[in-house]
């Protein structure tokens, strides 16, 4: 019963020094208008995160929107993604979005939208969500907020 206890003890130890700290949120990088045309728009953007760990695991994403000049123009998707351990590391993120919705949601302001971004050559992008951390059972949610003003190129 003894060795069980000190190997137990060990055991406990060795995982709770491992697994010292979650991976960490850092921030949301790279926010870029991929493509725009007369019906669409696509973004792109990588968030990034450190692990301080040995240990890996795997991040999803759950339920992103995306917000053009504060209108939910959809959700933004993600494969799930390989923790790599003691590192820094980016998950790319893709969405393409109906710039009809816009239109629907803003029909007074959209002239007036669409030429105060001509004349700044930018737009307001927000993305809200959360994206989760899993390793086995267990699991963490960071949330996601960045807003920022992109340039139309």
């Amino acid at each position: 019963m003894k060795k069980f206890l000190l190997l137990s003890t060990i055991l406990i130890t060795i995982i709770g020094c491992s697994v010292s700290k979650k991976p960490e949120f850092k921030y949301v990088d790279n926010i870029k208008v991929k493509n725009i045309s007369m019906r669409n728009i696509t973004l792109n953007a990588d968030v990034i995160f450190e692990n301080p760990n040995n240990l890996t695991g795997k991040l999803s994403i759950e339920d992103i929107h995306i917000f053009v000049d504060n209108i939910d123009v959809g959700v933004i998707s993600s494969q799930e993604f390989d923790v790599p351990s003691k590192d820094e590391f980016a998950i790319p993120l893709q969405g393409t979005f109906s710039l009809s919705k816009i239109y629907k949601e803003n029909k007074k302001g959209l002239l007036g939208n669409v030429l105060n971004a001509i004349i700044r050559d930018s737009i307001n992008i927000q993305y809200q969500g959360v994206i989760k951390y899993h390793l086995g059972s267990f699991s963490y949610p960071y949330k996601i907020n960045k807003e920022q003003k992109i340039p139309l190129q």
